[in-house]
């Protein structure tokens, strides 16, 4: 149990379920109704999605490895929880994950997951190093993620076109203006040491940002199902992110006496 907490801990799972309401709600929209998004085949979004979503975050602590040891920060690599090795077979494994759903979607899709991928990788590796690359990559990391459900139903890119295009382009907007707030406030205190923000500490405003991205989906995603009830769904993923956080925190083993902080 100890490792799958640590596992899970490297990934920052409890903040997956966001993705997975991003990607859903980029289908639901493009579907246009209730009754025709349960006729979607949302199985391979299911693995894709979450999949580069936990890369990502275990790719970054690999790169940020060095970095959070020296600042004795709380991440697992940090502490010596798990391996270089084991870390990298995690994200290894998960880009694996990605690869074998990938092969069950149509040409617009898999070119929208590649897109995706590539700039996880690209924020990872280079862009997350300076504050304004790293909040343009990580909101069009997000921006991508919902546009792979929606060409995953649609069968193309042009959300721009036909009547659905206002709720888009309201979800993209949404999703990526939170996410580059959240990107902004975390730059901004690792380099600037930044304090506050509206009387937040900054690691809650940027929590805060994130768990508002389901809300985000779930307006959208009313307002194109003619404000269906069944959209209040996408609000479930906020509390799935409270309580799997809840749930490793209680998992977390106790520190042990004179253990290093």
């Amino acid at each position: 149990m100890r490792r799958l907490v640590t596992v899970l801990r490297l990934v920052r799972f409890p903040l997956v379920w966001t993705a997975l309401a991003d990607v859903l709600a980029g289908a639901a929209i493009a579907s246009g109704r209730p009754g025709a998004f349960l006729t979607v085949d949302i199985l391979p979004l299911l693995v894709i999605s979450p999949s580069l979503y936990l890369f990502g975050m275990g790719m970054n602590d690999l790169v940020d490895r060095r970095q959070d040891t020296a600042a004795e920060s709380d991440r697992p690599l940090a502490r010596g929880e798990i391996t270089v090795y084991g870390a990298v077979m995690i994200v290894i494994v998960l880009l694996g994950l990605v690869a074998i759903a990938a092969a069950f979607v149509d040409r617009p899709t898999l070119a929208m997951v590649v897109l995706t991928f590539a700039a996880i990788v690209i924020y990872n590796a280079a862009a997350k190093k300076f504050t304004v690359t790293a909040v343009v990559l990580m909101a069009a990391c997000r921006v991508c993620n919902a546009l792979i459900g929606w060409s995953a139903v649609a069968g193309h890119w042009q959300f721009h076109l036909g009547p659905r295009a206002p709720h888009v382009w309201a979800l993209l907007a949404g999703l990526a203006g939170l996410t580059a707030l959240a990107s902004l406030f975390s730059a901004l205190e690792k380099r600037h040491g930044l304090k506050s923000v509206a009387g937040l500490r900054p690691s809650s405003a940027v929590l805060a940002c994130l768990l508002l991205l389901p809300v985000v989906g779930a307006v959208c995603v009313a307002g194109s199902w003619a404000w269906s009830p069944w959209a209040a769904a996408w609000l479930g993923a906020t509390a799935l992110c409270w309580l799997s956080g809840a749930l490793l925190r209680r998992l977390r083993p106790a520190e042990k006496p004179g253990a290093t902080p």
